[in-house]
């Protein structure tokens, strides 16, 4: 197998875009929100954030490749293509770059602090342990996917020990979101998990029953997103959250038609294009630190 295919297995089995996304939220989560009052110019020469956000984006990457490790049976039925691509790589090269990206992670955290260490150390024991049994505890295995989904931004909190309830609703809000793309996503795979005998929500309770608990988070992703519009000035980030609410809504009626894995797979991409649109819509949440920002990338 040649160097470039063996490069491309790793990118895809490590979901590298789902790295950077989470590289791009806590950047922009640590300018706008954990430290707004600080000037950007010094708190982007912290050595420490950018520690805590390599960390982050390596225990994520590693996180797929466990997943993958579980997963593989069931993605030759869901993904046949991209399954092929991620066999370029043996069951034991993925468990040596595991626990590589892992140890790195760990090393690089010792430069922040001990309580850095021991949250990526929780962190990166938590993916394991959903990925080796968690998932298979039906509702709690969904839970618990979103839940490790947003866990890097509890990272930037526990660094700057700063709180508020906004960063709270917002929080929520994310992890709702996750929780929707966590429940689509088991309805997607549906056919490999049936096949292999895998317990989810979708296989054990049905399609109905799990299409009736997405319809209930996204009535609470409504509401919420009108919560945090009439509570906080979100400046021009208002627009994505009066999008999120229509999007919502429409998906509230829309989820009860959806029939074929093809039809949630789009509607799972939907989601997780809404996902980066609302990572980019933080950048409009305060106008004068936007100002700051743009400042600061042209002077270089």
């Amino acid at each position: 197998m040649s160097l470039k295919a063996r490069f491309l297995s790793l990118l895809s089995v490590t979901r590298v875009y789902n790295g950077f996304l989470v590289i791009l939220a806590q950047y922009l989560s640590a300018i706008y929100i954990f430290a707004r009052a600080e000037p950007i110019e010094r708190l982007l020469r912290n050595s420490e954030l950018h520690l805590i956000v390599l960390a982050s984006f390596l225990v994520v990457s590693a996180g797929y490749l466990i997943n993958q490790y579980y997963d593989l049976p069931k993605d030759l039925i869901n993904k046949p293509y991209k399954s092929m691509i991620d066999l370029q790589r043996t069951p034991s090269s993925l468990m040596r770059w595991y626990a590589l990206l892992n140890l790195v992670a760990l090393l690089l955290s010792l430069f922040v602090s001990l309580r850095a260490t021991l949250f990526f150390l929780g962190y990166l024991l938590s993916i394991w342990l959903y990925s080796h049994r968690l998932r298979r505890l039906l509702i709690w295995g969904t839970l618990f996917s979103a839940f490790l989904a947003v866990s890097p931004i509890t990272a930037l909190f526990l660094y700057y020990q700063y709180l508020e309830w906004k960063i709270i609703g917002f929080a929520l809000f994310l992890f709702l979101l996750l929780w929707i793309i966590a429940l689509v996503k088991d309805l997607e795979n549906l056919p490999g998990d049936l096949a292999v005998g895998l317990k989810t929500l979708a296989t054990s309770w049905g399609i109905e029953a799990s299409q009736r608990l997405i319809r209930i988070v996204l009535g609470a992703e409504v509401l919420l997103s009108l919560c945090l519009l009439y509570f906080y000035d979100l400046s021009l980030m208002r627009y994505y959250f009066f999008a999120s609410t229509l999007l919502f809504a429409l998906l509230f009626v829309w989820v009860r038609r959806l029939k074929e894995p093809k039809n949630y797979s789009e509607t799972h991409w939907i989601l997780k294009l809404f996902v980066l649109l609302g990572t980019l819509s933080i950048l409009f949440l305060d106008l004068d630190r936007f100002a700051e920002l743009k400042a600061f990338i042209f002077a270089y």
